[in-house]
């Protein structure tokens, strides 16, 4: 029994649910951390680094980036949660099917992208208006989105949270992986080629041995 506890625990650990597990409670709790101490929050935020970082409660209904796709909050929350959902069960199914066949990096960062999309889409589904108790400054209404609140304002004017840093820094990961992998591959492939060597050792033809043969008896005729 312990034994086989033991070899669950380090399949766990190898298979990096984990981590996907640790930036979905880290999302969760934050976020709701800033709602419930958003009077202490708003409206100019917790400065942590002057003119560079502060804690900024912000509801996005957007789709990402500001990005508002339809000009309608609920369209735009129906296509993210939709587009996600298909993200989440995509990298499921591949996961699953090549799951021996992937190494763990990548399992680390696929959680985190699995991790991210359902921490967005957590709030869309089940955070309320009322819940979150934020006024859209463009309609004056209370409205449902995502929950925002790290905000590099002195170089960067969009607000995130735990799930955007989960998505982006996995998915630099890859980015950086894959350039370096495409590197190594390429110099294996260049020494595995065979080297060219030079030779001057002229080849002679079988009519050119036979002319060659022939002038050479001739001349010993002469002689």
């Amino acid at each position: 029994m312990k034994a086989k506890i033991i070899k669950g625990l380090k399949w766990f650990f190898n298979s990096y649910i984990w981590l996907g597990v640790l930036f979905l409670v880290a999302d969760i709790v934050s976020k709701n951390i800033i709602v419930q101490n958003q009077d202490n929050i708003r409206p100019d935020g917790v400065v942590l680094i002057p003119n560079f970082l502060r804690i900024n409660y912000l509801v996005n209904k957007n789709i990402v980036f500001g990005w508002d796709v339809f000009k309608n909050a609920d369209a735009n929350r129906i296509v993210f949660v939709v587009v996600a959902l298909l993200v989440v069960a995509g990298i499921l199914f591949f996961m699953i099917r090549k799951w021996d066949k992937i190494n763990r990096f990548y399992k680390a960062t696929m959680f985190m992208i699995i991790a991210g999309a359902l921490g967005n889409c957590i709030d869309r589904l089940f955070y309320s208006a009322s819940y979150l108790n934020y006024v859209d400054p463009s309609t004056g209404k209370y409205i449902t989105g995502v929950v925002d609140w790290i905000d590099f304002y002195g170089v960067w004017k969009f607000n995130f949270n735990v799930a955007d840093i989960a998505v982006v820094v996995a998915a630099f990961m890859l980015i950086i992986y894959m350039i370096v992998m495409e590197i190594i591959d390429y110099r294996n492939k260049k020494k595995k080629e065979p080297k060219k060597v030079e030779d001057n050792t002229k080849v002679v033809s079988k009519t050119e041995q036979e002319k060659n043969k022939y002038l050479k008896e001739n001349e010993n005729k002469d002689e």
